[in-house]
């Protein structure tokens, strides 16, 4: 016993001998997250948005089970009960920086430059903005993102006893959100296809390497549908957004779904679908398959691989796309938004990582002035189209804060009528019909409707949401009941033949107390 104490090192000693353990490169990967996460998305860090779903679960974490996230009620205590964007986004940012330690691990990403490149990527890749649109959430769901990640290191580092350990964390990253399977595919994927290019195994042992690398993703997805079945027994599961029918594949779509994976990706960066691009950043992303078929062919007839190892590399490269966006594959008859689709950004990772691969290998002989051209172009682009996220993304974050400031303003106007009405009581119900109409007229900053980013609302989205209520209650303070269009109850003022010859709110008349509530009349 006293043995085992004198090797008992303080928590300076220990901290210390870590640290330096930490390979510089890894340790610069976390600090440039950290600071460009911070950079960007300082904005919705320090101000409190909210949308639908955030009201609805502002102040209580229960949400997760019916849709098959039977891990999600546990994290989201993680951070605590209510929604603090500072906390939430701080704590958000630390595993960011984590998936990129494990990304540029896996993907032998080393050089400074590309470091710092696969951060921009990783912590402003526009599904991360959409993601703190949800900010009860964040936390949670970017854990998810962290084990994926870490279950890909794990199987891609330490073996069988690694592919052990990869499942149990990639099955806890599916409990938690389902999204980020494609995350842990697709590095499995890249880190198969540089052992490829290495030519130090045999054509067997990639192939059995690769049959264990799809088994640890297998694995967890079996273990997770085993649990949601079992946890949804009683509550049943939800088909939101095709939730219920993952892991329901039939053979005869199966080729469908793979070719709308492709297309997805192909319009995501070709076509800029989502707008989330600069638009001449399409012939940048065209230039970085140019680059990377030339710097693979260089590599291959310098490594001298024999035929079926080439054709190897090749299928990896095909597939790599397509782990990417699994996410279309795995939900086949859902809807798949922005917040979904955060495998895209390691489209933009792979060629980071081939072009430090081919400066270790290409750095002399007649290929090098090709290589060095090829790095530039990659490298810069990736650079230009990380700042074209942070654009997006704070783009989003100014449409989100006008949006809630042009709500309130609004609402303060609709209560105030409400309140100043002939015979009103403080406390009385509130009554608004046709709250879910939306009006051309709700939209005062058309300027900003082509910013799409899934879970930014704007004046339009939030008065007509199935929180409106809440939104009343949190923002403007009102106490009494209130029942939007989305309630029941709403539906029997609406029959009434003196709310039908009421005029449209602002029109004078569109208020009026009506028994024991106040009315409000927003559209016929």
């Amino acid at each position: 016993m006293k043995e085992s104490l004198s090797h008992l090192k303080t928590p300076e000693a220990w901290l210390s001998e870590l640290w330096n353990r930490i390979p510089s490169y890894i340790r610069l990967t976390f600090a440039s997250s950290v600071i460009l996460g911070l950079a960007t998305h300082l904005y919705v860090f320090t101000n409190k948005f909210t949308n639908h779903d955030d009201l609805d679960q502002m102040f209580f974490a229960s949400y997760g089970t019916p849709s098959g996230r039977w891990l999600l009620p546990f994290a989201l205590r993680l951070d605590g009960e209510f929604s603090m964007p500072w906390l939430i986004g701080i704590l958000s940012i630390l595993c960011l920086a984590g998936v990129a330690c494990f990304t540029v691990s896996i993907l032998r990403i080393r050089r400074p430059f590309g470091c710092v490149a696969a951060s921009a990527i990783v912590t402003a890749f526009p599904t991360v903005a959409s993601t703190f649109a949800y900010m009860f959430t964040a936390y949670a769901y970017f854990l998810a993102l962290l084990l994926a990640a870490f279950g890909a290191y794990a199987a891609v580092r330490w073996g069988w006893p690694g592919s052990a350990l990869g499942t149990v964390a990639i099955t806890l990253s599916l409990g938690i959100y389902q999204s980020y399977f494609p995350v842990a595919a697709v590095l499995m994927v890249g880190a198969l296809l540089l052992e490829t290019l290495d030519g130090n195994r045999s054509f067997k042992e990639l192939l059995l390497r690769g049959l264990r690398f799809v088994a640890t993703l297998i694995a967890p997805m079996a273990a997770y549908l085993v649990v949601v079945r079992f946890t949804t027994m009683d509550i049943g599961l939800t088909d939101y957004h095709g939730i219920s029918d993952m892991g329901q594949i039939s053979l005869k779509d199966l080729p469908t779904l793979v070719y709308k994976g492709y297309e997805k990706c192909l319009s995501f960066f070709l076509k800029n679908d989502l707008g989330w691009h600069f638009s001449f950043l399409k012939y940048g992303f065209a230039a970085i398959v140019l680059c990377c078929v030339v710097l693979g062919v260089l590599l291959l007839r310098k490594r001298r691989l024999d035929p079926a190892r080439i054709a190897l590399a090749v299928v990896l490269v095909a597939v790599y796309p397509l782990a990417a966006s699994l996410i279309y594959v795995m939900v086949p008859s859902g809807y798949v938004h922005g917040v979904m689709i955060y495998g895209f950004a390691y489209l933009l990772l792979l060629p980071i990582a081939l072009a430090d691969y081919a400066e270790d290998h290409l750095k002399t002989g007649p290929g090098a002035p090709l290589q060095a051209a090829a790095a530039w172009i990659i490298l810069l682009t990736v650079s230009v189209a990380a700042y074209s996220y942070a654009v997006t993304d704070n783009s989003a974050y100014l449409k989100a804060d006008l949006g809630m400031r042009q709500c309130v303003a609004y609402s303060n106007r609709l209560v105030e009528r409400a309140e100043s009405c002939e015979g009103y009581r403080p406390g009385m119900d509130l009554v608004l019909l046709g709250s879910i109409v939306e009006d051309p007229w709700l939209s005062p900053t058309p300027e900003l409707d082509g910013v799409s980013v899934t879970g930014i609302l704007d004046l339009r989205g939030l008065r007509t949401s199935w929180t409106y209520d809440r939104f009343l209650r949190y923002y403007l303070g009102y106490t009494g009941n209130i029942y939007t269009s989305f309630h029941r109850d709403s539906d029997v003022y609406a029959a009434m033949d003196e709310v039908k010859a009421m005029p449209c709110y602002p029109q004078e008349g569109s208020v009026r107390v009506i028994g024991n509530a106040v009315v409000v009349k927003l559209n016929g």
